[in-house]
C-alpha cells in the first residue's frame, strides 16, 4: 500500500511578515504612539491650533475629531506594546510574598521620618548656605 503525501499549508507572504517579530518593532510603535498622543492632545488642549485653510481638517470641528480618533489610536498602541512586557509580569506579581499590615505600617513610618529628617537636613544646608554667602557677599 502507497503512502500518500500530505500536503503541505502553505503560508501567506503577508501573514509570515505579520507575524514576524522584528528587533526593534515595539520600541518604535511606543515611541510613536508617546509622539502621536503629544500631538493629539496639543490639538485638543488648542495649543497646537489647525489653520482654516487646511484642507478637510482645518473646516469646522473636523481637527477636534482627528485629534480624538488619533488619540485613541495612540493608546492602543500603547497597549500593544505594554501587553506583551504585563502579560509576563503578572505571573511574576503572584508569586511576591506581601507584608502584613503591621510590618508595612511599620516600614511606612520608617520611610515618612527618614523622609522628613532628610528634608530638614537640606533645608538647614541651604539655609546656612544662602545665610554665608549673604555675608560674604554683603547683602
Amino acid at each position: 500500500m502507497a503512502i500518500k503525501k500530505r500536503d503541505q499549508e502553505q503560508k501567506s507572504k503577508l501573514m509570515e511578515v505579520l507575524t514576524t517579530e522584528y528587533k526593534w518593532e515595539n520600541l518604535l510603535l511606543g515611541f510613536l504612539a508617546i509622539a502621536s498622543a503629544a500631538l493629539s492632545m496639543m490639538i485638543i488642549n488648542k495649543t497646537l491650533k489647525i489653520d482654516a485653510s487646511f484642507p478637510i481638517l482645518g473646516t469646522e470641528n473636523n481637527g477636534i475629531i482627528f485629534a480624538w480618533f488619533l488619540l485613541a489610536i495612540s493608546l492602543i498602541g500603547l497597549l500593544l506594546v505594554l501587553f506583551p512586557f504585563l502579560q509576563a509580569a503578572f505571573p511574576e506579581i503572584k508569586k511576591i510574598a506581601w507584608p502584613s499590615k503591621n510590618k508595612f505600617i511599620e516600614n511606612s513610618a520608617k520611610t515618612l521620618i527618614y523622609t522628613v529628617v532628610l528634608t530638614l537636613i537640606l533645608f538647614l544646608f541651604d539655609f546656612l548656605i544662602i545665610q554665608t554667602l549673604g555675608r560674604i557677599i554683603g547683602n
